[in-house]
């Protein structure tokens, strides 16, 4: 009986682990870990909530000269430490969150959750390295690209004090001190406000657990929820050639936000050399499609554009889109991070579920938007 029992352990099979694993800490911080068995390369991002932190007239910059300095690191050489392991960090200031990007081979976990334990930290800071990364955050806002210009102005418009460009002011970034950065860096970092996703052929208990390791140690605080007013359309002008058009959103969980995503591909698909700009977000947003040039054309193109032929290139391309974020280590780790760190359960997928059972009329409402007042029409100067 016991030589059978011991070769029936050994034939088991072991059970799979999920695709992936989503924990919550008692603290308030998220981890979330997907196994990519063939992946050659490590992702590792943290994300640092804007929850408590948002951008006001007398605070506009100083989130992303907060970036600068973290990036960083606390001694001034993380991006030495990763370069000497084949691996490299990216840094972006966003609406809604701070994020920092970790890219290493395969099998580098501990020096990435090393990276990450770091960035946490609050940065010794002076005046001397605020105005170097002032004037540094100053070189990124004259080299910023013309869509990018569009995208700001139009959230400007929708949004008020509460869509302004997070690029900041320099005179507000000029004017920072030491004591303002730590402010934001205490809510910013706190439990709530976290979360890191690991994507890569990692074990997911494993990397749950280093991560764990590294959250828990964040303060709990109490935090309210964000909440922009309904956005606004009109005009607004941006320092580019060409024009945009933009309509606000409703939050990622919002079937009307589905069918204005897939009516702003549709109707990009019909101008040439067009982009657009949306970024996955809990709350109100915003989704933009313009085409640069000195005659672009676009409000020509969307009032010959015709629902019926555009409705299902418009639900195709908004799905190659989500998915399209879910093709790379990196892509996965930023997208699923930046909805979990402002809802726990919030997917990618959403908009997908959404977009499968988006109806006729909602879409052709979508349509009829981008010619309402609803619309903020961005005209370059």
């Amino acid at each position: 009986m016991l030589a059978f029992l011991a070769c029936l352990a050994a034939t088991q099979v072991p059970i799979d682990q999920p695709p992936r694993l989503r924990t919550i800490l008692n603290n308030g911080a998220a981890i979330l870990v997907e196994k990519a068995p063939t992946a050659k390369t490590l992702s590792v991002e943290l994300f640092a909530s804007s929850r408590g932190t948002e951008e006001t007239p007398t605070t506009n910059g100083l989130r992303h000269l907060l970036e600068h300095l973290i990036a960083r690191g606390p001694k001034g050489d993380l991006d030495v430490k990763l370069e000497t392991a084949s691996g490299f960090l990216e840094a972006e200031t966003l609406r809604d969150a701070m994020e920092f990007k970790i890219t290493v081979p395969s099998g580098q976990l501990p020096l990435a959750l090393q990276i990450v334990e770091q960035l946490m930290q609050m940065p010794a800071v002076t005046t001397d390295t605020i105005k170097h990364e002032g004037q540094i955050i100053e070189q990124e806002a004259a080299l910023r690209d013309d869509s990018s210009k569009f995208s700001a102005a139009a959230w400007t418009q929708a949004y008020g004090d509460k869509g302004m460009d997070v690029m900041g002011n320099p005179d507000v970034i000029r004017n920072a001190t030491p004591t303002m950065l730590e402010k934001i860096h205490r809510t910013q970092f706190s439990g709530p406000n976290l979360a890191i996703t690991v994507v890569g052929d990692i074990d997911l208990d494993a990397a749950t657990k280093a991560c764990s390791n590294i959250l828990s140690k964040a303060p709990s605080l109490i935090l309210a929820k964000s909440v922009r007013s309904k956005g606004m359309g009109g005009d607004a002008v941006a320092q580019a050639v060409g024009e945009g058009r933009a309509l606000p959103l409703n939050g990622w969980r919002s079937p009307e936000t589905a069918a204005r995503i897939a009516a702003a591909f549709a109707l990009a698909s019909e101008a040439d050399d067009s982009f657009i700009i949306c970024t996955p977000a809990a709350g109100q947003g915003l989704v933009l499609f313009g085409r640069l040039g000195v005659r672009s054309g676009l409000a020509a193109t969307i009032a010959k554009a015709k629902a019926p032929e555009l409705f299902n290139r418009g639900r195709a391309l908004a799905r190659a889109w989500i998915l399209g974020m879910l093709d790379s280590t990196g892509g996965i780790a930023d997208n699923r991070g930046l909805l979990l760190v402002e809802e726990f359960d919030l997917k990618p997928e959403t908009l997908l579920e959404n977009l499968d059972t988006m109806k006729y009329q909602s879409f052709v409402a979508a349509m009829g938007a981008f010619q309402s007042n609803a619309a903020v029409t961005v005209e370059g100067k």
